[in-house]
């Protein structure tokens, strides 16, 4: 997921799906995307030789994924999600092939930019769609947990291993690696079975929903949450290549956060159940999330970065559990318009990410210092609780 969103309710819709050709496929991509998805704003900062200018490239694919997170919703409802999500892995294909000849054009540049983002459009919204329509309202978290440990694995390992080649022979192979197993992963697509889906928004009515007054909170916990993902993604990985951290050493530290995050998650899976003010347990979460970006802050060695990644992801997991399942349940009580919330939420997610980028471009071109964006991050983190119910502070 590259992405964004919790493991823990991929299994249940795994086995609800009853498509086991669709999440073979799912979890192919996730091992080739994982392997260079930490390495690739590095690969761009090396190339543009310039943060603002790393920032902004990515600023302006999230921002055109908003923009057209709607149109994505039409065609999914036209084509269907499995068709929509197989062609996305074409995308995602051309945009790696275009960084692996960035050097030769700088024109590819535009064009990466536009396939990445329409790679995004294609399989997030048709992904998350599919995954309300099959799910329950209520998960058993301690066979969530054990399920989510066993799926888990690709992305636990794909960091090193891509460190690992990246170290050994560098992006020319990395890449060519990513491609060939990209290319494996539309493959068993092909076998899975197909869904309908009706989207009836049109652009005016889907905007609409974010400036709602009974939105307002639900909103503000999306912007939070698209946006703070978007500094772990992309600009925790260039703060340790300017720590000087070497891409094998980079990828164990990915790896082994991720690894500790499978552990407490498996272990939040078995007290979920008895858990019952999950307000609460997204309340902690978030407050424990930015504490540990204002940690990251003061990070100046490897061996913090190492410490510190692995404290965030445990924190980052106690928010994410809650905060997923409050999402999805909301999806799952949309019923008919389960799409367009989905959608809706793709819209915000990326739009907010896309802004938060450009504050920061500017904000570098004076203060060329990437851990300033992990204090804006600890106050971002805060803003998960709006999905719940934040809580009323007493002075």
């Amino acid at each position: 997921m590259l992405i964004p969103f919790s493991p823990v309710h991929f299994f249940q819709y795994f086995f609800k799906r009853k498509a086991t050709q669709f999440f073979t496929s799912i979890a192919i991509r996730s091992l080739a995307l994982g392997m260079v998805l930490i390495f690739e704003p590095i690969y761009l900062y090396t190339y543009f030789n310039d943060l603002p200018l790393t920032v902004l490239f990515f600023a302006v694919i999230h921002g055109l994924y908003g923009i057209l997170a709607v149109w994505g919703g039409k065609l999914m409802a036209k084509i269907g999600p499995k068709y929509v999500i197989l062609f996305s892995h074409f995308f995602f294909f051309g945009y790696y092939l275009c960084l692996f000849f960035l050097y030769h054009s700088f024109l590819l540049i535009p064009l990466a930019i536009i396939l990445k983002a329409l790679g995004m459009v294609f399989f997030w919204p048709a992904f998350h769609t599919d995954f309300a329509r099959f799910s329950e309202k209520d998960y058993q978290g301690k066979q969530v947990g054990r399920l989510n440990i066993a799926f888990s694995v690709p992305t636990i390992i794909s960091p090193i291993v891509g460190g690992a080649i990246l170290g050994a022979t560098g992006y020319s192979t990395l890449f060519i690696t990513v491609l060939v197993i990209l290319f494996a992963s539309s493959i068993p697509m092909f076998l899975s079975k197909e869904t309908h889906v009706v989207y009836s928004d049109s652009y005016a009515k889907a905007w609409g929903r974010i400036f709602k007054k009974e939105n307002r909170k639900t909103s503000l916990a999306f912007a939070a949450d698209g946006a703070e993902i978007g500094v772990n993604i992309y600009l925790w990985p260039l703060f340790m290549f300017v720590l000087a951290i070497g891409y094998t050493a980079m990828g164990g530290i990915a790896t082994f956060a991720l690894f500790v995050a499978a552990l407490f998650t498996l272990y939040m899976g078995r007290i979920s159940d008895k858990i019952i003010n999950r307000v609460e347990f997204l309340n902690i979460g978030s407050f424990l999330t930015s504490m540990a970006w204002v940690i990251k802050y003061f990070v100046v060695t490897p061996f913090d970065a190492f410490l510190a990644h692995a404290l965030y992801r445990i924190c980052r997991t106690s928010a994410s559990i809650p905060f997923q399942t409050f999402f999805y349940k909301k999806a799952y009580l949309k019923g008919a318009e389960a799409d367009e919330f989905i959608i809706y939420r793709e819209t915000l997610i990326n739009l907010s990410r896309s802004f938060l980028f450009i504050i920061l471009a500017i904000t570098f071109l004076f203060i060329p210092q990437i851990n300033l964006a992990f204090i804006v991050a600890a106050v971002l983190s805060l803003g998960f609780m709006f999905l719940g119910i934040p809580p009323k502070f007493k002075f």
